[in-house]
């Protein structure tokens, strides 16, 4: 912890010698974040409404985490952000499991239980989000055995210990990916959508729309059923999207999100775009893809709710 705080007090220094970063420096490394929320907000609002119908669950704390070692200018991470540990609660999702805990953004992860995060070594490790990855693979642990999650937390050079008890969500982490492509993926465990993407779509209805789809691959475990596949492997590929975009609709649907959005969103997408990123016959075109939707969101119309949730047929067996 001293070694932590005289690198602060050097990093600090050092910027008030320099000419400072400048505003619109700030302000960009601070967009990277709004984005991570942004995101991470959507996907728990996703996972949240739809946890009865999920096989797969988990305990997700609702926030957003970083370390000072992921940025390539440490001096700007160290004016844009709050740093008393490496690493830190960069945001909090909206009424989200920390927030509901006290958990604030600038908030620096001690420990989680008994075990310390002060790992120097690993930030000049590659890649620069391994810290990251470890603290969240410690707390998955730590959900998984308890139900709860006990941190010690540091804020304004105070030791602070909460425990966020989060309940069971569908399971999947949202992370951007920041990259310059128009892009979106799942692999199983993980919603990845890029920055460019997060920049495209036009509301939140319309991010809602991309991050249901690849949500929706997860839950359905389409990773898994792929990796059989040894013949016809894009007829596949495929009748998983075509469920994707099926199941899509209902999820957001019960997370209050209006599901015409994807429609507009594809058909805005399409007519820009034709296929983009989706080539070589593993996607429909964007006309039956809409039409796909629409049928789904008709028959949505005429399904009854249970508990003020509609039951999507891909998840209960229809």
């Amino acid at each position: 912890m001293r070694y932590w705080l005289t690198v602060i007090a050097t990093m600090l220094s050092a910027v008030s010698v320099d000419a400072a970063p400048d505003a619109a420096e700030i302000s960009a490394y601070r967009a990277l974040i709004a984005q991570d929320l942004r995101l991470a907000t959507t996907g728990y609002r996703l996972a949240f409404a739809n946890r009865a119908f999920c096989e797969k669950k988990e305990r997700n704390p609702g926030w957003v985490i970083h370390d000072v070692a992921q940025y390539s200018d440490m001096e700007l991470a160290f004016a844009a952000f709050v740093f008393e540990e490496p690493v830190a609660v960069a945001a909090v999702v909206p009424s989200g499991p920390a927030a509901l805990a006290g958990v604030n953004p600038g908030d620096g992860l001690a420990a989680i239980g008994e075990e310390s995060l002060d790992l120097p070594d690993e930030a000049k490790e590659q890649p620069t989000y391994k810290r990251v990855m470890a603290v969240k693979a410690l707390a998955s642990r730590s959900l998984a055995a308890s139900g709860q999650l006990p941190l010690t937390l540091l804020r304004n050079q105070q030791s602070i210990a909460i425990t966020l008890e989060p309940p069971l969500v569908c399971a999947s982490d949202f992370q951007v990916d920041t990259i310059n492509k128009l892009d979106a993926g799942a692999n199983g465990s993980i919603v990845r959508v890029t920055s460019a993407m997060m920049g495209y779509v036009a509301d939140d209805g319309e991010l809602a729309a991309v991050v249901a789809h690849e949500l929706a691959h997860n839950l359905l475990s389409h990773r898994q059923r792929l990796s059989g596949v040894k013949r016809r492997k894009m007829q596949a590929v495929l009748a998983t999207e075509i469920e994707a975009d099926r199941l899509s609709v209902w999820l957001m649907a019960n997370a209050g999100y209006d599901p015409k959005a994807s429609l507009r969103f594809w058909e805005r997408y399409g007519k820009q775009h034709g296929l983009g990123i989706f080539t070589e016959g593993t996607h429909l075109r964007w006309k039956k893809r809409v039409a796909i939707m629409q049928a789904e969101i008709d028959l949505m119309l005429r399904t009854e709710k249970t508990a003020g949730l509609l039951s999507p047929p891909l998840l209960i067996g229809g």
